[in-house]
């Protein structure tokens, strides 16, 4: 397999083309997995059914028409569509870490490479966003066309303010009419566990859920030293510490919280998975790969 590839997260603010960040990205990734034992990815010929009108004229057998003047489509096994929400939370703790390992940069990167990957495989990406307010960026669709917006709409977006987890974000989440695919992409740094009643709202929609909890180098490791001025993103309360004498029982806290979360997603069958920012994105479209040929 190919060595993971590394991104710069100045190119989100020098290349436009964010489309092309994601491409090169998965593409890069799937370079290496179809040298890999990995199985669930491929497609195989199943079957064929009659032609009708709207679908796909590359999938036409022009050899079963020469022969018998009938128009057949071939049908592939993984040939079912599923529409794919990805929640991206934009709360003002996701703007947090250094270059390529700030969380909202390295997240939006993310959903655009899953929306990426998910158009290769068929899905129908869809986008909210929710932080102080929630809403339905993008429906989900499977066309190039929706793609280039969705890829648009992360490009632009922005992360401040508190996260308030209300009526809107579930309005969102009850519109979704049949069972899907919902990627959740946040630090999980919500005020009285209003991301817990996310999941809680997925869970009771039947959606097929992998949440990705997003941690910046600094924040795992606190690799600070003598006192500092440490100010919450989203209230702005600030406190003076000595770096020293928090460091134990910060690991500790730190350790347990992300434990509540991983713990909250298997009581609700989701697949959790904890990605250090700045990293490669294959551990996490390998993720998504799983959880899809598991549905």
């Amino acid at each position: 397999m190919n060595p993971p590839l590394q991104f710069d997260a100045r190119l989100m603010a020098t290349v436009e083309d964010l489309p092309l960040l994601a491409r090169t990205i998965v593409e890069g990734f799937l370079d290496g997995l179809h040298r890999s034992p990995f199985l669930g990815y491929s497609t195989e010929f199943a079957s064929y059914r009659q032609y009708v009108q709207g679908d796909n004229l590359r999938h036409l057998d022009w050899k079963v028409w020469a022969r018998s003047d009938a128009l057949y489509v071939k049908q592939f096994e993984d040939d079912t569509n599923y529409r794919a929400q990805i929640y991206l939370d934009t709360s003002a703790s996701m703007d947090f870490g250094k270059d390529a390992a700030n969380k909202f940069t390295y997240g939006r990167l993310l959903a655009a490479a899953l929306a990426h990957l998910m158009v290769l495989q068929r899905d129908a990406p869809g986008l909210a966003l929710f932080g102080p307010d929630s809403r339905q960026a993008l429906p989900c669709a499977a066309t190039r066309h929706h793609a280039m917006d969705l890829f648009a709409l992360l490009a632009n977006a922005k992360a401040g303010g508190g996260t308030v987890v209300g009526q809107d974000l579930f309005g969102i989440v009850q519109a979704v009419y049949r069972r899907g695919i919902s990627v959740v992409i946040s630090d999980f740094f919500t005020a009285e566990d209003a991301g817990f009643e996310l999941l809680r709202q997925l869970h009771a929609h039947r959606q097929e859920t992998i949440v990705f909890q997003l941690l910046s180098p600094e924040e795992l490791d606190l690799p600070y030293e003598g006192e500092w001025i440490l100010e919450d993103s989203e209230s702005a309360e600030e406190r003076i510490v000595h770096v020293d004498d928090i460091r134990k029982g910060y690991q500790q806290r730190l350790t347990a919280f992300c434990e509540k979360v991983k713990s909250e997603c298997l009581g609700y069958e989701f697949d959790h998975v904890l990605l250090r920012t700045g990293e490669p994105l294959d551990k996490a479209l390998m993720a998504y790969l799983e959880r899809r040929a598991n549905v």
